[in-house]
């Protein structure tokens, strides 16, 4: 399976402004949770460099 990198809610990892998401973020593959984690990490990376957060 390999490594797994750690996420928050957002998929945000710990290294400030990188995100990850899809089979790199999650141990089970799946299309579907692919999708979605890269619809929440284009989110928070908008809203990170809209808002500032």
């Amino acid at each position: 399976m390999g490594s797994i990198v750690k996420t928050d809610a957002m998929q945000a990892t710990s290294i400030p402004g990188v995100s990850a998401c899809g089979d790199v973020a999650r141990a089970a593959g799946s299309v579907t949770f692919a999708v979605a984690d890269g619809a929440m990490a284009g989110l928070s990376t908008h809203r990170s460099l809209m808002f500032g957060c």
